[in-house]
């Protein structure tokens, strides 16, 4: 009897995760985001400019094999959309990063507005569509 309540459990466990993984939630409390410390790149440069409606910013690790895909999703809605803009963070040797932000898996991606405030964040591979959803409320189109 302990066996199957066992397998039930993480049967459970295991449906609840793959639906809840990449699906993005609202962010409650504007965190300012403060970019010049977490030193993004674009295109492998350094860059702090946001974009004058949202910034995606992409956060990855060297190991991450799901990370180059959404790099190319978030690149291809920049390139979309006037007014937006893509940075993207390595957290490989930042724990530090992971842990203030609450970064448990690789890709995670937060959407800022103008103002360098957090107003949305997926982790996992986002759903595009949810995202140009978002990037509508902050008036990109």
């Amino acid at each position: 009897m302990p066996v199957i309540a066992l397998v039930a459990t993480a049967t459970f466990v295991g449906i609840a995760y793959r639906l809840l993984r990449g699906r993005g939630h609202r962010v409650l409390g504007r965190q300012q985001i403060e970019l010049r410390r977490l030193r993004p790149t674009k295109n492998g440069n350094l860059s702090t400019e946001l974009g004058k409606q949202a910034t995606l910013l992409q956060f990855s690790t060297q190991y991450c094999g799901r990370c180059p895909s959404v790099r190319r999703q978030l690149a291809q809605l920049e390139s979309q959309h006037a007014g937006i803009s893509h940075l993207e963070v390595d957290i490989t040797d930042r724990i530090n990063v992971a842990a203030r932000f609450g970064i448990t898996q690789t890709p995670t991606i937060f959407l800022l507005n103008a103002k360098s405030e957090l107003v949305y964040r997926v982790g996992g591979i986002p759903n595009v569509l949810k995202l140009n959803q978002e990037l509508e409320k902050l008036g990109v189109k």
